[in-house]
């Protein structure tokens, strides 16, 4: 309730309002599109494990399984090559799994 008060009072001082919003023009958007492409441009390369997995269930007696790890931007390709050459059967992907942050 405090809160809502505290923000009304402010939306009604126009010439505050009218003061941010002069902020935001000169300081916020100027120091934004200098900063943006030092963060925006910035790639770290995926930690990646490979290992082999045993099905409960099955023909193989295991699977190997890829993982990549702490990588940005999000986009990422992960490939499975056998003598060389993509392959594109007997293999599962999956979506991005969510690690909280």
């Amino acid at each position: 309730e405090e809160g809502v008060k505290y923000a009304e009072n402010l939306n009604k001082n126009q010439a505050l309002l009218q003061q941010l919003k002069a902020e935001v023009d000169t300081f916020c958007r100027h120091n934004a599109q200098i900063w943006d492409s030092s963060v925006r441009d910035k790639a770290v390369k995926p930690k990646v494990t490979l290992s082999s997995v045993k099905q409960a269930e099955g023909n193989h007696p295991a699977v190997l399984m890829c993982s990549a790890y702490e990588f940005y931007p999000e986009k990422i390709k992960v490939s499975w090559l056998r003598d060389g050459k993509v392959m594109t059967s007997e293999v599962t992907s999956t979506m991005e799994m969510a690690d909280g942050n």
